[in-house]
């Protein structure tokens, strides 16, 4: 019978590592960070960033799009002279809050938000019946579908008006598409997402997280480095490491004895520095974070703040993330399709802003009896005028006197005697000094 030849590698790691040392892959799941399977991801497609969508990704745009998405819309009607009345009733705010039989208005612009901010790039797809519909004066369209933005191609015509969209192998007209976008200065005609600019963090993160995952996996244990006196054979090798995954690794087989023939097994030490994930993720969180301009006090991950801090960072988070959104998307609406429809009716929303009430009630403190009358004071905080009109007058201040009584308060006459002295006179005996009316 043959002799089987020794396997190219080991000859390799014997001749590099020295006589009867065998080179043995590691087991180690604490070294699995290496592993290929888990490579660095750029986030530079719109397929790769839309898979970025988890953790304090999720999170942070969470916190933007629910808010934005709630914005309660207005209908308005303008006439010749720029005057708007408010329409309670009619097709198009039927169509927002129903767009498709499959989502709610507020589902719709969820969805539409979170493309955005993970893709740079949105697409509302009108339909009239089962056919693309193109805004017409007059003319309405059934429904709206938004289309999942990571799976769109859209290809620029020689003119924008010439662009089309494909999705699902169907060929759209760029004029049937509401399409929205974050302009890439690299390339205005396309979006850039936010995840783009954040892949280096939101990766590390992720890298963390894997690396934590699979750690703990192992029950929280470091590694074993295995060594034996003498050369393994392929079989040994293969027959050892069969055995030892069937007796010593997984949660159930945790903390069992280990016995190791002619050789030993030392615990490969993962440091205290190495286990400290608390302090790198909350820095590459605090960075995801940034990146979508908000702070993890707005979802409710508070650190050593009081409700006006709270308020505060509420109060700059709808400025800087809610408001501008739905600024954009009402304005796209009106101008894609609405105003095509009637020129005269335009789409608006509640200010989102909440009442700043501190800078409120300085105003009020600074303002009444100043600029302010009492009652008008009263009215900002929404209570009834004080009765007989007491707080419709500004009062001067120190005396406490109504300004129009101050106004009409007459000014004493004097009066001429017999003896030719004047009775308010209170002192004639200094020449030139000042006479002051008699009580």
């Amino acid at each position: 019978m043959a002799q089987k030849r020794t396997p190219l590698r080991i000859k390799l790691a014997s001749a590099l590592l020295g006589r009867n040392k065998a080179f043995i892959p590691h087991l180690s799941n604490t070294l699995e960070m290496f592993d290929t399977g888990n490579s660095i991801k750029n986030y530079r497609t719109k397929q790769e960033a839309i898979t970025a969508n988890l953790g304090w990704a999720f999170t942070a745009n969470d916190a933007i799009v629910r808010p934005t998405a709630r914005v309660e819309l207005k209908l308005y009607k303008r006439d010749k002279k720029g005057d708007r009345t408010e329409i309670f009733e009619h097709d198009i705010l039927d169509l927002l809050k129903r767009p498709n039989g499959a989502l709610k208005g507020k589902q719709m612009r969820r969805l539409h938000f979170s493309y955005m901010n993970f893709t740079g790039e949105s697409y509302e797809l009108m339909m009239k019946g089962d056919k693309p519909f193109e805004p017409a004066k007059g003319q309405l369209p059934d429904s709206f579908h938004v289309l999942p933005a990571h799976l769109v191609e859209f290809k620029l015509g020689e003119t924008y008006s010439q662009s089309t969209v494909k999705f699902d192998n169907k060929i759209y007209s760029i004029g049937s598409v509401i399409r929205d976008l974050n302009p890439d200065p690299r390339n205005p005609y396309f979006g850039q997402s936010i995840i783009t600019a954040a892949a280096a963090t939101i990766d590390t993160d992720e890298q963390m997280k894997n690396w934590n995952r699979r750690f703990f996996a192992n029950n929280a244990r470091p590694g074993l480095i295995f060594s034996t006196k003498a050369e393994m054979s392929d079989e040994t090798y293969k027959r050892w490491k069969e055995q030892f995954g069937d007796q010593h690794t997984g949660s159930e087989n945790a903390y069992k004895n280990l016995l190791v023939e002619n050789g030993d097994a030392k615990p490969y030490m993962v440091s205290q520095q190495d286990l400290d994930f608390l302090n790198s993720r909350k820095f590459t969180r605090d960075e995801i974070f940034a990146m979508f301009q908000t702070s993890p006090g707005v979802v409710g991950m508070i650190e050593n703040a009081n409700k006006s801090i709270m308020d505060g960072a509420i109060y700059i988070h709808t400025i800087n993330n809610v408001l501008p959104r739905i600024e954009d998307w009402v304005e796209l609406q009106n101008t894609s399709w609405i105003q095509v429809y009637d020129p005269s009716l335009e789409l608006d929303f509640v200010n989102p802003v909440p009442e700043d009430k501190e800078a409120k009630l300085k105003e009020a403190d600074k303002g009444v009896n100043k600029w302010l009358t009492i009652d008008e004071v009263r009215e900002q905080y929404g209570m009834e005028p004080l009765p007989e009109g007491l707080g419709s007058t500004i009062y001067a201040q120190g005396s406490l006197s109504p300004l129009e009584a101050l106004g009409h308060q007459e000014t004493p006459e004097t009066t001429p005697q017999g003896n030719g002295k004047d009775e308010t006179s209170t002192d004639t005996t200094t020449e030139g000094k000042k006479s002051f009316p008699k009580p």
